[in-house]
């Protein structure tokens, strides 16, 4: 990514300068499908003449379009927070565009269903739902290639959620009638990660060897294999204590990766259950009906989940 930051009417300090290296650099990791060099940002930060506030323009540049946000605050570094934050929210606008039309051009060619009010109703339920279901089979994938010592990329993603919704789009019928048509799209995806996993470990060579796994070579590379549309606030676990501060802005950031790596290496039945309550936002009685737990079992996962990542991070 090119990245250009202006100022006027005051100096930078190093650690609000850093602040937005960081933050161009999780939007280069927002679009990987861009080469470096097509991508441009071109931050501008100012010190109104009158008054104490601070205004900052944000331009991204990506082929055949521009996102520009601009933003005020009493200062600079709440302007510069507002403004990327803006900024993030309209490239995942964007990106959502661009995944719509990506999976209706995958969808194969079949005889043409005649579109009831019934099949535009469904379509529209996909659409709704689809970055939803693509961001959690992703997380799912990366939570389990990790778990399993997979290499990233075996699993795919994008096959995974094609498979998906072909299966829900040929049998409707089969949709339990205790379920929502949400509820139901989780459950599909979770049996098709399983069952993926499941023919991985069956080809996959038995060998035995004494020897404990070692650390996977790509772990500390893992935001390049799963990249989240919505950040794991780090509230839901821990306290936020950045007071403003760009310095420990960033290490907040920092420890966000740590924490979704931590939530991978949590036992499965526990994973499970949190990751559906606290990340998708489903209720406890909603999961039960997903995964076949009771509700108070889910519940009793969550808060054990809850206490395995506090106690972890307050260690470090």
């Amino acid at each position: 990514m090119n990245l250009k930051i202006q100022h006027r009417n005051f100096d930078i300090p190093q650690a609000l300068q850093r602040l937005i290296e960081k933050k161009a650099q999780k939007i280069e990791r927002m679009l990987p499908t861009f080469s470096d060099d097509t991508l441009d940002l071109h931050v501008t930060l100012e010190k109104l003449p009158r008054g104490s506030q601070y205004g900052a323009t944000v331009v991204l540049t990506i082929p055949q379009t521009a996102i520009r946000v601009e933003e005020m605050a009493d200062n600079p570094m709440g302007s510069v927070q507002t403004s990327f934050d803006e900024l993030l929210r309209k490239i995942k606008k964007f990106k959502s565009q661009l995944n719509r039309e990506k999976f209706w051009q995958r969808q194969p060619e079949t005889t043409p269903r005649i579109r009831t009010e019934s099949v535009r109703e469904f379509e529209n339920l996909i659409n709704l739902n689809l970055d939803k279901i693509q961001n959690y089979v992703r997380r799912e994938l990366f939570h389990k290639s990790l778990a399993h010592n997979i290499p990233p990329g075996i699993l795919q993603a994008e096959a995974v959620v094609d498979e998906v919704f072909l299966l829900m789009t040929s049998q409707e019928k089969a949709k339990p009638g205790s379920m929502s048509l949400e509820q139901w799209m989780y459950q599909v995806a979770r049996d098709q990660i399983d069952r993926r996993l499941n023919e991985l470990d069956s080809d996959a060579p038995h060998i035995e060897d004494s020897t404990p796994p070692a650390k996977p070579h790509w772990e500390d590379e893992v935001l390049n294999f799963y990249q989240p549309d919505e950040a794991l606030k780090l509230e839901d676990v821990l306290t936020d204590q950045t007071g403003g501060n760009p310095e420990l802005l960033m290490e907040v950031e920092e420890t966000e990766q740590e924490l979704h790596k931590a939530i991978a290496r949590l036992p499965r039945k526990i994973r499970e259950s949190f990751v559906l309550c606290v990340l998708e936002g489903f209720d406890p009685v909603e999961v039960a009906m997903i995964t076949g737990k009771a509700a108070e079992k889910v519940q009793k996962d969550v808060e054990d989940a809850r206490r395995r990542l506090r106690d972890q991070f307050r260690a470090a």
